[in-house]
């Protein structure tokens, strides 16, 4: 009869890990599936890289392989306009990734050629520039895609 409470037991602490495991990429809980497309901006579209979350077992949280430093956009001299990321490696392991940039006129309207994915490393613990440069002249709105490459 001991042996009853004890595999209730084992069961319980099983489910309580299994449960603590957080959410699988492809939760629709996580906030990044569901928000709005915004312009000017980077999203990694790989959840496993950034995400957060709502609803969870313990609440609101978020996981931060890789975070955007800092971004934005800015002419060159033909009069094109160049898109920047910088990205930080919070971990101690180089990650291969790649990215494209959309752009888009003020109405959010496609412009430029079509969107092509640039591989680059983001190296331990470190920092790394991702560039992109459009062929149009016209004032644009970019938005930046990241993910990792497997």
């Amino acid at each position: 009869m001991r042996s009853i409470p004890n595999v209730a037991a084992v069961v319980t602490a099983l489910l309580l890990v299994v449960g603590c495991q957080g959410l699988p990429s492809d939760s629709e809980r996580l906030t990044e599936r569901t928000a709005p497309v915004e312009y000017n901006s980077v999203v990694f579209t790989d959840y496993n890289l950034q995400r957060t979350w709502s609803d969870g077992l313990l609440g609101e949280g978020g996981r931060y392989r890789l975070s955007v430093e800092r971004h934005g956009q800015r002419r060159t001299e033909t009069g094109t306009t160049e898109v920047f990321a910088v990205i930080r490696n919070h971990t101690d392991a180089d990650y291969t990734l790649e990215a494209r940039t959309h752009f888009v006129d003020r109405d959010g309207v496609p412009t430029d050629a079509d969107a092509v994915w640039k591989r680059f490393t983001a190296s331990a613990n470190g920092l790394t520039a991702y560039r992109e440069y459009s062929t149009s002249d016209q004032p644009l709105q970019y938005r930046v895609e990241v993910r990792e490459v497997r």
